[in-house]
Parts: structure tokens; C-alpha cells; sequence
């Protein structure tokens, strides 16, 4: 165990500098006995001796006391580091918020979010962990993360803290040479006895088979993936159509097929991006910042493009 304190090594180095205690205290502002009792009390505790002393030339580092300056030089610059950071969580300015994000929303959110809240709380480090929907829920409720990046559907948020920061409405993708791509906009009846290729992901395939249910259709399932891209290549390729609310801004799928995206004329409900977080957490300004960011940083998100927002 440490038995030394900063403070003698602070008087310690002020006496190596100054080359004496009298000097030393001068610069100090404290008394002559006070820088000498220190000296003293840290020669006796690590064992070395640090000065010569020479009534003439006052004190002298010894070989001991040059090497033992160099360590007491980076505890000290340590020692103020840790203080500057201590008081920057005092004052809220730093800090950490372990973020869980649904691997589906990650690739359109995630990093856009996180970028922006850096660049507005440089002393806050946002760490993020893609997660399933089911597990995000659980997560925050047992502290593993500070706040959910999820739908407001597919998992268990009760007792979590909600803030929603997009309502986004569901379009109908078609393959480009389907007989519906030149239209402006498509009424799901049109599309009742359509095969249609279901995103089977958690929340997802909940969603979409609700709103269909909601417009009185069923359409025939011809193929199901729980990958987005796959999704879309099927559609293009022509199994039929697709619902989705997450789209890549090109038209264009991985294997160079186009497709066709249009409004729904029905009305529909949303599917919400809600940001949830752990109990109790609710006090934290760090959290608080974070929060609020967050609301703002989507609602300033364009409305076209990879989505719309209700």
C-alpha cells in the first residue's frame, strides 16, 4: 500500500527545482518546517535517500532522488489528469452511454447519431452494441445498457422510459418492370392476390402482417427472408412484392436488379423508432443530453429518401 502522499510529492519536487527548502517554501507559500517535515517523512516511507544536504550549497539530488523525480513527475501529470477528469464529471461534461441498437436500424442510424452527439459533447463517449429486439428491452432493464435504440414493437418495453424520434410509414416495393412501378402510388387491394415476400424479422414480420390484416388482404407468401437485401433481390427478381419501412436510398440491389418504391394510398399505421432507457437513469444530465440529441437529431433527418416520416 502507497504510504506517501501527493502533496509530499508536490513539496518534493518544488525542493528539487529550487534546490532548497527555504526556496522551496517561498514558492510554495507554506513554512519552512512543513516542506522540511515532508521530506523527510518521504525518505522514511520509501526507503531512499533523495537529498545531500550541504550547508553551503543547500540540497543536491542523489542518484536515488534523479530517479525517483522522473516518477514523481508522471504521477504528478497523472494526478492533475485524473483531477481534470473528475471535474468534467462533476460538471456532466464527460462521461459514457452504452448504447443498444437493433441490428436493423444500425446501418440508416447508428452511426450518424452517435457522430453528431460527439461533435456537440466531445467529452462523452457513446459506445454502441447491436443487439436483437428482444433483448434490447431486457438489457436496459438490467443495466448492461443505458439506452435502447428500438421500435416501439417485438419486445417487452414496460417499465423503460420512451422517447419516440420517428414514425415511419411503410411503401410498397415493386420490381421495375412491374405493371404498377409507373404509378404514383399503389392501394393495397390492388395487390391482394399478389405474391408477396415478407421481411421475417422480429417486429417486422408482426408489423407488416398486421397492416395487411388491418386492409383485408392476405396475399399468397411466395418467399421469406430475415435479411433486407435479400428481400429486395427477391422482389426484383420478381417473386413478388414487398412492404418496408428501412430502405437503402439506391434503387439498385446487389446483384444490379432495380426496383420501384411507391407511397400507399391506404392509411396506415406507423411504425415507430423509439429511443428507450434503463430505469432510474432518468436523473443522469449526462442522459438527459443524450436524450434530447437524439430527439433533435431526427427530427432534422430529411424525410425522403431511406425513409418517410409520418
Amino acid at each position: 500500500m502507497v504510504r506517501y502522499t501527493l502533496r509530499q510529492c508536490t513539496y518534493f519536487r518544488a525542493v528539487a527545482e529550487h534546490r532548497g527548502i527555504a526556496q522551496a517554501a517561498r514558492v510554495l507559500n507554506i513554512s519552512q518546517p512543513s516542506v522540511a517535515q515532508a521530506i523527510d517523512k518521504l525518505e522514511a516511507v520509501t526507503g531512499l535517500v533523495l537529498f545531500d544536504r550541504h550547508h553551503a550549497r543547500g540540497l543536491t539530488l542523489t542518484l536515488q532522488g534523479c530517479a525517483f523525480l522522473q516518477h514523481v513527475d508522471r504521477l504528478l501529470q497523472q494526478a492533475d489528469q485524473v483531477a481534470r477528469e473528475a471535474a468534467a464529471l462533476a460538471a456532466e461534461a464527460a462521461g459514457e452511454i452504452r448504447l443498444g441498437v437493433f441490428w436493423t436500424l444500425a446501418p440508416f442510424f447508428s452511426a450518424g447519431l452517435i457522430r453528431s452527439f460527439a461533435e456537440a459533447h466531445p467529452g462523452i463517449v457513446v459506445r454502441p452494441q447491436e443487439m436483437a429486439l428482444a433483448a434490447l428491452p431486457v438489457a436496459a432493464r438490467d443495466g448492461t445498457i443505458d439506452f435502447a435504440l428500438t421500435y416501439d414493437r417485438g419486445g417487452d418495453t414496460s417499465g423503460l422510459g420512451l422517447n419516440e424520434l420517428a414514425a415511419l410509414r411503410p411503401r410498397v416495393v415493386l420490381a421495375a418492370d412491374h405493371p404498377l412501378a409507373g404509378r404514383n402510388s399503389v392501394n393495397l387491394a390492388e395487390l391482394a392476390h399478389e405474391p408477396y415476400v415478407m421481411l421475417d424479422g422480429p417486429g417486422s414480420r408482426g408489423y407488416f402482417e398486421d397492416l395487411l390484416a388491418e386492409i383485408g388482404i392476405a396475399p399468397p407468401i411466395a418467399y421469406a427472408s430475415s435479411s433486407l437485401e435479400a428481400v429486395r433481390s427477391a422482389v426484383a427478381s420478381g417473386f413478388g412484392f414487398t412492404l418496408l419501412v428501412m430502405r437503402p436510398p439506391s434503387s439498385l440491389t446487389y446483384d444490379g436488379r432495380e426496383l420501384c418504391t411507391l407511397p400507399i394510398e391506404n392509411e396506415v399505421r406507423p411504425l415507430r423508432v423509439v429511443l428507450a432507457s434503463r430505469p432510474g437513469i432518468e436523473g443522469s444530465p449526462i442522459a438527459r443530453h443524450f436524450a434530447e440529441h437524439a430527439v433533435a437529431h431526427f427530427a432534422a433527418l430529411p424525410t425522403t429518401g431511406t425513409v418517410e416520416v409520418s
